[in-house]
Parts: C-alpha cells; structure tokens; sequence
C-alpha cells in the first residue's frame, strides 16, 4: 500500500537532539520494512548526541543549514552547506554540529534500520 506522509503529522519523536526536534517519518512502526526516513532541525550552536550505527548507512541530505559532521573514531570534521549529502558508513561513531546562521534542517535515511536507535527511544521492545 502506498503511504503519503508529512513531518507535521506523521512521526514519532527520536531523542538525538538536545533541545532539537528529530522525527522517524518513515521506519518499522508505520510499516516499512527496509528503510528509515528521518527529519531532523537543530537551532544555530546545537549538536546532536554523539552516536553509532552498528549496521546501517546513513544518509543524510542537508536542506538548509552549515556546519559539520564529526567523525569521533578519526578525529576527522567535515563541512556541509545546503545541498550537501553526507554519507556515513557503519561503525563510524559521529555527530553533527549546526553553525547557522540558519536553522539545521536535513531529511536522513538509514539502511538497515537502527532497531538500537527505536529501542533506546522506548519505540520498540526486544522480542
């Protein structure tokens, strides 16, 4: 079945922004069984928390906003502007800090899902 969503409506909140908003969209609780899709807004000077996705590929395609993606195993920073899409392989521990001057706003994909990331949110239980 073919599902129409919209980040206003439709979403379930994940906790990887401090004081940010981060939205699972598209992710196993509403029926996907491959991909997640997530939305995500810092405010200038915010971070999200420092995190691992043991199996998944993140992508992350950045909508408005600058700043950099850290790679915490390397010791690397990389800068991103409006346009930019970030790839992070599995393993890389890393975060994201927005530099403004405008709002952080990105559209993530994960494949795999992070089931770690639901559970640690208390969207799903371990079986």
């Amino acid at each position: 079945m073919i599902k129409v969503l919209h980040v206003n409506r439709d979403y379930v909140t994940i906790p990887i922004v401090d004081g940010g908003e981060a939205k699972a969209i598209v992710w196993p609780g509403m029926g996907a069984k491959n991909c997640a899709l997530h939305y995500v807004v810092m405010k200038p000077g915010q971070e999200n928390i420092p995190h691992v996705h043991r199996e998944s590929e993140d992508i992350i395609f950045v909508v408005q906003g600058r700043g950099v993606v850290v790679d915490l195993d390397n010791g690397k920073e990389y800068e991103f502007e409006p346009g930019s899409v970030i790839y992070i392989p599995p393993g890389i521990r890393h975060t994201v800090k927005c530099f403004g001057p405008d709002d952080y706003i990105v559209v993530g994909a994960q494949s795999p899902f992070d089931m770690d990331l639901y559970r640690r949110a208390g969207l799903v239980k371990d079986e």
